[in-house]
């Protein structure tokens, strides 16, 4: 008996010191595959910005920083999708909130002719079919410039399809997409349907409605954020 217990504590010793190494590894591994990682990303998001800006003659990307993604977070979270801007507003987080559809991670200034003319998204639609998608968005005078999807985990064949072009490219700056022209629409509508709003609609992809859904309430929200920003700019004025 005292032989097994033996035995039992040797092999328990045993597990834990080859757990303890491959935590090690592990560590190691994350440590030295972070910094790489990180700098992709980075260079991904570089690109995707200057791709939904490029094709706006004269637009760079300018300042941008965490404060500008705080206040636009605090904005989604204090205003409902579907309403307008004085009928959705609450005082705390609510279930139809915009900040439940979207998550914004940044937000750059475009510069046209070395004035300011729009911002550059960089954000997460939280309601994809398989989790978040990242992407970015551009946007001035309340019309998208572009989509570019950098992220996303949805179905192969379907929602995956998010990004290839003949979903992106729905919405393309010469196709002039913004904010419907009611806060009631969404911004999709099903295949074989009629948008009612021809310009701030988009239909969705066949068999990947959720997809198509969960990106464009995220990019509801962004529209309809952006024009209080728009409405700010004017009262200084």
């Amino acid at each position: 008996m005292r032989e097994n217990k033996n035995t039992t504590i040797k092999d328990a010793l045993i597990l834990c010191a080859i757990t303890l190494v491959l935590g090690l590894v592990l560590a190691g591994v994350y440590e030295i595959t972070k910094e790489p990682i990180e700098k992709a990303q980075a260079q991904n998001d570089k690109n995707a910005c200057e791709q939904v800006i490029s094709a706006v003659e004269g637009a760079s990307i300018g300042e941008g920083g965490e404060e500008l993604a705080e206040k636009a977070n605090e904005y989604l979270t204090l205003h409902r999708l579907g309403y307008s801007e004085e009928e959705g507003e609450v005082a705390e987080e609510a279930s139809d909130s915009y900040s439940k559809y979207v998550q914004v991670q940044s937000v750059k200034e475009i510069t046209k002719d070395g004035k300011k003319a729009g911002y550059v998204f960089l954000a997460d639609a939280k309601k994809g079919y398989g989790g978040k998608i990242s992407f970015v968005m551009g946007e001035i005078q309340g019309v998208v410039t572009g989509l570019e999807i950098t992220s996303q985990s949805e179905t192969a064949g379907l929602g995956a399809n998010c990004e290839k072009p003949a979903f992106k490219d729905k919405f393309s700056y010469e196709n002039g997409i913004r904010y419907p022209k009611d806060d009631s629409l969404p911004m999709y509508y099903k295949a074989g349907t009629t948008p009612k709003d021809e310009g701030g609609q988009i239909e969705a992809m066949s068999g990947a409605t959720v997809t198509s859904k969960g990106i464009t309430n995220a990019i509801k929200g962004l529209l309809f954020y952006a024009k209080s920003l728009e409405r700010e700019v004017e009262t200084d004025e």
